[in-house]
């Protein structure tokens, strides 16, 4: 009786580790597709902080070609100031020298009109007989005194035009002086101008200075986490190299959501992060059927759960079931999961349910089909009842 007890109790013993040893397998690693994920999410974020730094530095340097380009032309405009101020300094230059050259006029002039005077004012206190004497006959008398008297009438005229020449150089010369004042007062508002730019090119190569710098830091975060990147994309595929089912269930895989067929992502290469990536599976979103959040994930084919994972990273809540023979398929970004870790399932079961948990942004499935650890396109399956066949992006 106690060897039979013993035996039993040994064998319970024994089928508990053989169990544990199947399991364990089984639940290794649950965290690397979450870090993969993880890791895309921090390029997604540094790329989107390299683009908006590229976005300001592309907007400061339109700033500083414009603000450039308004140097040059205050530039030119205070050289062009610079020529008719200096042609206007000239003129001025020249009708003062002008305004001088009538005053000497008007001065020697004045001198010789007061000679003059002082002859004729002594001509006509000396007494008739005093002229009479002084000359040779009447007629010369007569002659003498009239020509005196024409000489005294042209030097009045002359010192009257010089006068009033002078009084128009004068206003000529103060036009000119405005003028002058003028273009002194548009060259000191070019040249305010002119300061006000140049800071403004220095605090926009300031700027710059400190983007560009932001960038370089940026690109070497962005090296960095593609590194991390690499390595958790490293360790997702080693995920696909454990198998509980040794032989393939056979049959044809199905379409994994009955209810919609829009491939808004197809597999293979594309631009992700700004980097080419390779994208293992299909993403499957609305596509004039129902709505998609929430509708029926199923079994593409039948096997075993061998990963059943709730998580706000990366796929968020997914499932990975192994077909056998080295097939497995995994449904991503579920809002909830209908099975368990270790389940059997049967092909066309409700497994989960669409929807945009993880890194997602919006509802889809994430479906993908391994053989062997490696990634084939699930539409070279021609997956059954697929409702749609058009792509929609």
């Amino acid at each position: 009786m106690k060897k039979s007890l013993l035996t039993r109790l040994f064998m319970v013993i024994l089928a508990a580790v053989m169990a544990f040893s199947f399991a364990a397998p089984v639940i290794a690693r649950a965290d690397s597709k979450d870090d993969y994920l993880e890791a895309q999410r921090k390029l997604d974020e540094i790329n989107k902080q390299i683009s908006e730094i590229k976005d300001e530095k592309s907007k400061k340097e339109t700033a500083k070609k414009n603000a450039q380009t308004q140097v040059n032309l205050v530039k030119n405009q205070i050289s062009i100031l610079n020529t008719q101020i200096s042609e206007t300094s000239e003129r001025l230059k020249e009708k003062q020298e002008e305004l001088e050259r009538k005053k000497a006029d008007l001065i020697a002039t004045d001198a010789l009109f007061k000679e003059r005077l002082k002859a004729m004012y002594i001509m006509r206190t000396s007494g008739s007989m005093s002229a009479i004497l002084g000359v040779a006959s009447f007629s010369q008398l007569m002659t003498s005194t009239d020509a005196l008297q024409r000489i005294s009438v042209a030097d009045t005229d002359l010192m009257k035009r010089i006068t009033e020449e002078m009084e128009a150089i004068k206003k000529e010369e103060e036009e000119i002086q405005r003028e002058l004042d003028d273009l002194n007062r548009k060259q000191e508002t070019l040249q305010k101008k002119q300061k006000e730019l140049a800071g403004l090119l220095q605090t926009i190569n300031s700027n710059l200075s400190d983007l560009e710098r932001q960038e370089q830091a940026a690109n070497q975060t962005q090296s960095e986490v593609y590194a991390q990147y690499i390595a958790a994309k490293n360790a997702v595929e080693a995920e696909f190299g454990t198998q509980v089912m040794q032989e393939f269930v056979g049959g044809e895989y199905i379409w994994p959501v009955p209810t919609n067929g829009n491939i808004s992502s197809p597999y293979g290469w594309r631009t992700l992060f700004g980097y080419r990536d390779f994208h293992t599976g299909i993403d499957i979103s609305k596509y004039g059927g129902p709505y998609i959040l929430g509708q029926p994930i199923v079994a593409s084919n039948s096997g075993t759960v061998v990963k059943a994972v709730y998580s706000n990273r990366g796929y968020g809540n997914y499932l990975i079931i192994d077909h056998g023979g080295g097939n497995m398929t995994l449904y991503g970004h579920c809002s909830s999961l209908a099975v368990g870790l270790g389940t059997y399932v049967t092909q066309g079961q409700t497994i989960a349910y669409v929807g945009s948990t993880g890194n997602s942004t919006g509802p889809h499935l994430h479906f993908e089909i391994r053989v062997n650890g490696a990634t084939v396109n699930p539409e070279s399956y021609n997956l059954a009842g697929r409702p749609f066949v058009s792509y929609h992006d």
